[in-house]
């Protein structure tokens, strides 16, 4: 099997595979000629499926998506006043029951999430999910001992951060860093990747989203994550895969409390141009 497989008696010859494809590796003389991958298109092939997910008739198959591209049913998309809901009614949680989240319903949380785009569809980001209480209190301990040496070595940040009455709190219960949550959530990249980060932020901000519509709770976890880039004891533990670094963070855990409104925001910073 070639890179693509066209059944003829469906394909139509229409070219709108070879419109789609953003490489332009399919080539095709519309109307006359069946679809067909131009020289070294399986080299610079990126996987994304825009050409199987555009063909009405299914008449494309890309290597290696023989069963993975189901038809896109429009009914099924939500309307606005839903989505209103959705993205309006996400609260940054910071406060959680103690029960861990189910891993099933987390997994199809992940699943889902991983459909992201992600900078040439190169899906280099790794997940780590850590929901054990004793490992989350000593990798926050690490976290607390870099605030604790920003504070001796009189660090600028210090101050801005409020580092010494976080850490005061800590000595006394209580978790500022990753408030008491029972789950985090741990995006890693290629060290080096340029756009790791910003994949992981589009894959976190979904699996937030999604996350919120199973009753899961989130709030991003940004001291963890400023802490662990920094900080090498913190890096130790995390284990991370050889040549990965850590690139988000976010906590993770079933809601304490129960939001009844929809808060407002600043008026939207726009400006059109044309």
């Amino acid at each position: 099997m070639g890179l693509l497989t066209i059944d003829e008696d469906l394909c139509e010859k229409d070219g709108l595979c070879a419109m789609v494809c953003p490489f332009r590796l399919i080539g095709l003389e519309v109307g006359s000629s069946f679809p067909r991958a131009v020289p070294g298109a399986e080299k610079r092939c990126i996987q994304c499926g825009h050409c199987q997910a555009v063909c009405p008739q299914g008449a494309l198959v890309l290597e290696g998506a023989e069963q993975g591209c189901p038809p896109f049913e429009a009914a099924l998309l939500p309307d606005l006043v839903q989505l209103t809901q959705l993205v309006r009614g996400r609260r940054s949680i910071r406060a959680y029951k103690e029960k861990a989240v189910d891993r099933e319903l987390l997994q199809r949380c992940i699943d889902l999430a991983h459909f992201s785009p992600t900078a040439r569809n190169s899906q280099q980001i790794g997940w780590l999910v850590i929901d054990n209480k004793e490992e989350l209190r000593r990798l926050t301990e690490h976290a607390f001992d870099w605030m604790r040496h920003l504070l001796d070595g009189k660090d600028p940040l210090a101050e801005y951060y409020g580092v010494q009455g976080l850490i005061r709190a800590w000595e006394k219960g209580y978790d500022g860093i990753l408030r008491h949550a029972p789950g985090l959530v741990v995006m890693h990249g290629p060290t080096g990747h340029r756009l790791a980060q910003m994949d992981s932020t589009i894959y976190l901000t979904t699996f937030e989203l999604v996350a919120f519509s199973q009753g899961i709770g989130t709030c991003w976890a940004g001291f963890f994550q400023i802490a662990a880039s920094s900080w090498p004891p913190l890096q130790e533990a995390l284990d991370l895969p050889d040549g990965h670094e850590l690139t988000a963070a976010m906590m993770v855990g079933y809601p304490r409390l129960k939001y009844h409104r929809l808060p407002l925001r600043k008026e939207t910073q726009l400006t059109w141009r044309s």
